[in-house]
């Protein structure tokens, strides 16, 4: 595995992203983030809060649809009452996320872990709404006694597992060479 991402590294050194990485370190705003002590860490609290807001919305969401907790509530109550944490998280994450990558441009953006991770987190949001139209129109026309099906309960546990693995692969940036 380490080969790939070396390789993956070594190749984005050849690419544009490199020449962009340095010309955003001459920007004010990446030496405001980078002079101010507080600055990488802020966003770096910023970036788990969303992170942990997004990810037990979704842990919480893929419970009741396996029938494992929030019997109490119907599969669209919980739909509705978790799914904006889910994208109002998701934002906050982009947001915090674009801090620290301004922050630290070379440290991510020739970084082939980064790479994995935002392809993970794209194809991660596309199942996600994908999913999110699928359980809400079939909880919709099978009232509040609807049961997830087992393809349905197997794709809420891939996003939870995928979320692991985002989250996995934003904590391997930090040691990943450049």
């Amino acid at each position: 595995m380490g080969d790939f991402f070396f390789g993956l590294t070594e190749w984005l050194r050849t690419t544009f992203l490199l020449d962009w990485a340095f010309w955003i370190e001459t920007t004010g705003f990446n030496k405001v983030l980078v002079t101010n002590f507080w600055g990488v860490p802020i966003a770096q609290v910023l970036h788990i809060i969303g992170i942990g807001a997004a990810f037990a919305a979704t842990l919480m969401l893929t419970l009741r649809i396996s029938n494992m907790a929030g019997m109490s509530r119907s599969v669209p109550e919980v739909s509705a009452r978790y799914m904006p944490w889910i994208w109002w998280g998701l934002l906050w994450i982009i947001a915090s996320g674009m801090l620290m990558l301004w922050a630290e441009p070379v440290r991510n953006m020739i970084n082939g872990v980064f790479w994995v991770k935002m392809i993970l987190l794209l194809v991660t949001v596309f199942i996600t709404l994908a999913f999110q139209k699928s359980v809400r129109s079939a909880a919709t026309v099978g009232g509040a006694g609807w049961n997830a099906g087992g393809g349905t309960k197997m794709t809420a546990w891939l996003i939870v597992i995928l979320w692991c693995l985002i989250m996995a692969h934003g904590r391997w940036i930090a040691y990943a060479p450049v």
